[in-house]
């Protein structure tokens, strides 16, 4: 046997022990998702107020209710409803609801337009794992998009490159009982760099970048490069937005109102 064929013969074998290799990984990968799928239909639905009975079986580190059950997730019956549409104190039912338009007008109001930041806290989450972080954000009023600016490779940015569901929140420092004023958004967040012409659009026309400038005085086109070679921004298209306002009592509404995307304005 010569020495090419025996280098022939051996690569033949390595070759073909990985793809064995291969094969039993993904058929093991295969089995415990269809294992998986299988103990999730057997398992019965839950509500999501549910709670775990004394004689539930041992629950694996990582494991979540949802990875074997399907939630029921009622919303007629959650507190949020009853404030929102329900019979609640001096409101029957389908009483002082703002019209959705309305309702945005004042979210915009709250929380600023274009060139006006808000410190808000954002939550996200990965694997089970939620994780929440303040940063300063802007809103478009004419998308309903809330733009941020975040320096690369923190945390955050990785939960939303894989998991882009977010929720935002901004509320007014509790001081008297009776003054509230908080709002709850809940959005979908994608990343956008300095390579992407949007970034410089929405830094001319909607994130007030001209103080950090100012305070490094920089001119703006310096402080725009800077900003697009060593920052990402983030873009959260808001799909829900719950407004807790006191103030709203006073013309007759209830304090909470809600704005929802896919509903006529």
């Amino acid at each position: 046997m010569t020495p090419k064929t025996k280098i022939l013969i051996g690569t033949l074998c390595v070759t073909a022990a990985l793809c064995l290799c291969g094969g039993f990984i993904n058929a093991d990968t295969t089995k415990k998702s269809t294992q998986k799928a299988e103990k999730k239909a057997a398992s019965k639905e839950i509500a999501a107020s549910s709670m775990i009975s004394k004689d539930h079986p041992e629950i694996p580190e990582g494991v979540s209710c949802v990875d074997c059950h399907e939630i029921k997730l009622d919303a007629k019956t959650t507190a949020t409803e009853v404030w929102l549409r329900g019979k609640y104190v001096k409101y029957n039912e389908g009483e002082g609801i703002m019209e959705p338009e309305h309702v945005r007008q004042e979210i915009v109001k709250i929380l600023g337009g274009k060139k006006q930041k808000r410190t808000c806290v954002l939550a996200t989450s990965i694997n089970n794992t939620p994780l929440s972080t303040t940063a300063d954000f802007v809103l478009d009023p004419d998308t309903m998009t809330m733009y941020g600016l975040h320096e690369k490779g923190t945390t955050k940015l990785f939960h939303i490159m894989q998991n882009p569901r977010v929720s935002l929140n901004w509320h007014k420092e509790f001081e008297t009982w009776g003054n509230v004023l908080c709002v709850q958004c809940i959005g979908t967040a994608e990343l956008i760099d300095g390579s992407n012409p949007e970034m410089e659009k929405v830094l001319q026309d909607v994130y007030p970048y001209e103080e950090m400038g100012r305070a490094m005085k920089l001119e703006p086109q310096v402080a725009r490069d800077m900003i697009k070679k060593g920052m990402l921004m983030t873009k959260i298209t808001l799909n829900q937005v719950t407004v807790n306002n006191s103030a709203f009592e006073k013309d007759g509404k209830r304090k909470y109102q809600r704005w929802e995307r896919n509903k006529p304005r």
